[in-house]
């Protein structure tokens, strides 16, 4: 009977001691209210349907909410497992399993995709999977040019890309492109054998137990599923058809909840273990984590592998938000405090990045990052030459960059005077920065960024 007594207290004790240590993981009452006002505000003021999300702090989920409702058409609610579809924060899902191959040596960071892809374009064929996942691969941007719902889609797009899917040397330049992670999926699926929403699932949902995030629109339309919408006629309406392409899949298309974000975030920030199960190698982790690629005009941001990172207040920030047509998704995570925020919502392009912003500071304490102000002396007449020109980005844009005597103004479809803000960085305006980047031993711009995308002054 002792010895039943003494398990009965030790039972007690764990019980307790569980107890105390949710109670300490969760949120403070006045802080969670806040939190959920924050929230509710931006929803009503962006007229989001739907919406959920969630934190971790310390490496434990710490708040996880619903908001709203499925669909403007039902009145079924949001729930923490209901799926939403992510848009490009999908990117980092594939940069991970990527990773992930090659810590077990099945894939190459720095090896030439040919290796892989046998049946490329020899000039995309020199490409590796590390330019590929940073975006500084010199690929365009560009739509699909093949609409397909079977798995052999992604690859008869990729094969049909010519030697002018590159703008710029490989390696040159960050400049955001979906079809760099077109070609890295592509990659994952020769590595495996399999479609790459195959992959993804047996690489990365099952391991972490996300069994309904999917990549494929009719699977996930069979669980708990908000519908996207965007605003038409002077209304909000459900998107129909919801999109679909399976050639798009690897930079853009994942569904999942906010329950299931929180399983995928919670292995990252406790350095890939699931609880005692490793996951992910404390390698992929360490290299998921990784600044690489200044982005330009940016003095301390990087594009990682699948991630944007920058300090806030000196605490470093890794994220990426995404926007598939009807859907808004944006993760932060702060692997120094163990920390990460998830939003999700279900109207086109709300990522609800003042609710982010409410949650870094209440719960992490950043500051508000601050406005960014001039900080280098006008520029003058014979400083303009070193930026005046054509720049392009394949057909996608042209922008011309002219000196009036003033100032030099940028055109696109309107002209646009230009305020310089650092040396080599100006802001339009309506607040749009762009930079000009030099390579080296040469006096004049090579290239022009603004909004993640990167365009070249062609050479004579």
């Amino acid at each position: 009977m002792r010895d039943l007594a003494g398990v009965s207290a030790l039972v007690l004790l764990l019980v307790a001691l569980a107890r105390a240590e949710a109670a300490d993981a969760a949120l403070e009452k006045e802080l969670e209210a806040s939190i959920t006002r924050a929230i509710e505000d931006e929803l009503r003021e962006a007229q989001v349907p739907g919406a959920a999300v969630a934190i971790l702090r310390d490496g434990d989920q710490v708040y996880l909410r619903a908001f709203g409702v499925r669909s403007l058409e039902e009145a079924t609610p949001v729930t923490p497992d209901t799926l939403f579809r992510l848009g490009s924060t999908t990117k980092m899902m594939t940069a991970l399993v990527a990773l992930d191959a090659a810590a077990q040596g099945r894939l190459g960071l720095e090896t030439p995709v040919r290796t892989y892809v046998k049946d490329l374009h020899p000039a995309l064929g020199k490409l590796t999977p590390k330019l590929l996942l940073t975006h500084s691969a010199g690929l365009r941007e560009a739509s699909p040019s093949v609409q397909s719902r079977d798995d052999s889609g992604l690859g008869e797009m990729v094969r049909g890309w010519k030697g002018d899917y590159l703008f710029a040397p490989p390696g040159d330049v960050f400049s955001y492109s979906g079809p760099s992670y077109w070609l890295a999926g592509l990659t994952l699926e020769r590595v495996y054998g399999k479609p790459y929403a195959e992959v993804m699932r047996e690489r990365l949902f099952q391991p972490l137990e996300m069994a309904r995030s999917t990549l494929r629109p009719l699977e996930a339309l069979t669980w708990d599923c908000s519908q996207g919408h965007e605003e038409a006629g002077g209304a909000l309406k459900v998107v129909r058809p919801m999109a679909e392409n399976t050639a798009m899949y690897p930079a853009g298309s994942a569904f999942s909840s906010a329950r299931e974000l929180v399983k995928f975030t919670g292995v990252m920030l406790n350095g890939g273990m699931a609880d005692t199960r490793r996951v992910f190698s404390e390698q992929t982790v360490r290299q998921f984590f990784t600044s690489i690629v200044p982005l330009p005009g940016e003095a301390e941001a990087r594009y990682g592998f699948g991630l944007v990172s920058y300090p806030v207040g000196g605490t470093p920030v890794f994220e990426h938000g995404g926007v598939r047509r009807g859907y808004g998704s944006h993760i932060r995570f702060l692997p120094e405090r163990r920390g990460a925020i998830i939003l999700l919502t279900n109207k086109n392009g709300v990522t609800l990045r003042k609710s982010l912003g409410h949650i870094s500071q209440a719960v992490f304490g950043l500051p508000d990052e601050p406005e960014r102000k001039a900080e280098a002396a006008p520029l003058t007449a014979s400083e303009a030459e070193r930026y005046t020109g054509t720049y392009v980005h394949a057909d996608l844009v042209r922008f011309t960059v002219s000196w009036d005597g003033q100032q030099l103004v940028l055109k696109t479809d309107s002209a646009q005077p230009l305020e310089r803000m650092r040396q080599d960085t100006f802001r339009t305006k309506e607040g749009q920065e762009l930079a000009f980047v030099f390579k080296p031993g040469q006096t004049r711009a090579r290239y022009l960024h603004m909004d993640m995308l990167t365009a070249i002054r062609p050479s004579k």
